[in-house]
């Protein structure tokens, strides 16, 4: 006997038949996603740059690029003003060439610095933030043989204590490194043992290397030098949201004390100043070393050359203080008031726009 429906096979049918469609639906979808993504990659990759290089700039590629970079109506202008003075080679081109597009910032840095506009400054160096950290080229090093003879690289043998090693002299087996002057004794590392240090690969991301110290030795200047073996361990950093100027300079500073008055701060800068040492400083802040225990999450107020050459003031907040073996106390400081013109000058002399002694 057969008990089933005409009405219940249709209906049954008919659930079957969505199914199956809904499915052919999100197969389709899921594949033209895919393409898509496919075409996306290549456009931004650096063989369709390379292979586009001499196609002349369109606006729509700037409108893209302005897009990706999530740019300012200001910063914005700024872009298409440079690509209308230099259409070729194609924008996707020059934004993964680091120094042809260093050459055009410099460039547009050299006009707006002679009329001292500071608003379109400040939009400029953001422009510049925004597109290095859109647009930022890899270079894959494999092994530190690779690395040229007077790079800088950056050592640390304990924290908040930093000096630069001059990679003098390379060969197949060994680094030969220029000791600094302001490295003591019992800083330095011990012969047979492991070292890291940072450096930079031309203008590209900062690298971490792990090296083994041969020996200590004079070269042909009388110069004390640190032989270390060649190595394949060389790590890829994040780069720095802000580029900072390396100073060793005097400062003073204050402590401040705050009020909120109809929900606001209100600083009152303390008349006692004591004396430290500016060993950076970057638009967003700096750091100070001074032989006060001084805590973190306090406003400070600061006199000092941020720019390395112009005494100016600013008000920041500690937030984080570290203490180093020279029982020494490294101040680590956020700006909370400073000018866009010391923002701008600061700027200009991290990304090398300004000379300084």
């Amino acid at each position: 006997m057969n008990s089933g429906s005409l009405i219940a096979a249709r209906v049954n049918l008919s659930i079957f038949a969505v199914l199956i469609i809904s499915l052919l639906i999100l197969v389709v979808l899921g594949l033209l996603w895919f393409i898509s993504k496919k075409i996306e990659n290549y456009r931004n990759s650096k063989e369709y740059a390379e292979k586009n290089k001499n196609k002349l700039t369109t606006q729509k590629e700037l409108n893209e690029v302005s897009k990706n970079a999530k740019l300012t109506k200001s910063e914005r202008e700024i872009l298409f003003s440079i690509f209308k003075t230099h259409p070729s080679p194609n924008v996707n081109f020059a934004l993964r060439d680091n120094e042809l597009f260093e050459s055009y910032l410099t460039e547009v840095y050299a006009k707006l610095s002679q009329n001292n506009e500071t608003q379109i400054l400040t939009s400029f160096f953001s422009l510049r933030s925004k597109i290095y950290s859109t647009y930022e080229t890899t270079i894959k090093i494999k092994n530190s043989r690779l690395i040229p003879v007077e790079t800088v690289f950056t050592f640390t043998p304990s924290q908040g204590i930093h000096h630069k090693f001059e990679l003098s002299e390379s060969n197949s087996e060994e680094m030969h490194f220029i000791l600094p002057a302001s490295l003591q004794n019992d800083e330095k590392p011990e012969i047979l043992s492991k070292i890291k240090m940072i450096f930079l690969y031309k203008e590209s991301l900062p690298f971490e290397i792990e090296t083994r110290v041969i020996r200590y030795q004079k070269n042909k200047e009388n110069k004390d030098v640190v032989v270390c073996s060649q190595t394949d361990r060389i790590t890829e950093l994040k780069k720095r949201s802000t580029p900072r100027v390396e100073l060793n300079s005097s400062c003073t500073f204050s402590s401040v004390k705050t009020e909120i008055i109809n929900g606001k701060n209100n600083y009152h800068i303390s008349e006692k100043t004591h004396e430290g040492i500016l060993k950076d400083s970057s638009a967003g802040g700096c750091r100070i070393i001074t032989k006060l225990p001084i805590k973190s999450e306090q406003y400070i107020h600061i006199n000092a050359p941020f720019d390395g050459t112009e005494t100016s003031k600013a008000l920041g907040l500690i937030l984080r203080t570290t203490k180093n073996k020279k029982d020494e106390y490294i101040l680590h400081i956020k700006f909370i008031q400073i000018t866009q013109e010391q923002q701008n000058r600061i700027n200009a002399v991290a990304c090398g726009y300004l000379k300084i002694n």
